[in-house]
């Protein structure tokens, strides 16, 4: 590896594996869940959204001081992990890294809620 040797960014490397025949889609990848006030299991949650799985977490059942927390907190993450958070009603959010959006397919997937 040279000194001026040019790294792979994500965008690029998400690209290739689009092209390779093992790929799996975004939408394929993608978790629901109605959560609940549980801390582990939002933890667990943002692990897999940090693994490659966009998240669609509805948040209706919760007392408003629990919302506004857990949306937070994976609102928080989704920017850590270089990614977009998209309002897909009052109370349902789609969590997802920018490249998960590269493959087209959840767009159509939110296009046809």
């Amino acid at each position: 590896m040279g000194l001026f040797s040019r790294k792979n960014n994500d965008y690029e490397t998400a690209s290739k594996e689009l092209n390779a025949s093992k790929a799996t889609y975004a939408s394929e990848r993608l978790i629901m869940e109605q959560i609940k006030d549980d801390d582990e299991r939002a933890c667990e949650l943002v692990d897999k959204l940090k693994e490659g799985s966009p998240l669609i977490i509805n948040f209706e059942k919760l007392p408003l001081m629990a919302i506004n927390k857990l949306l937070a907190f994976f609102t928080g993450a989704c920017y850590a992990v270089d990614g977009n958070t998209i309002k897909i009603n009052e109370f349902t959010y789609l969590f997802a890294r920018k490249v998960d959006f590269l493959d087209g397919t959840l767009n159509n997937f939110i296009e046809k809620l």
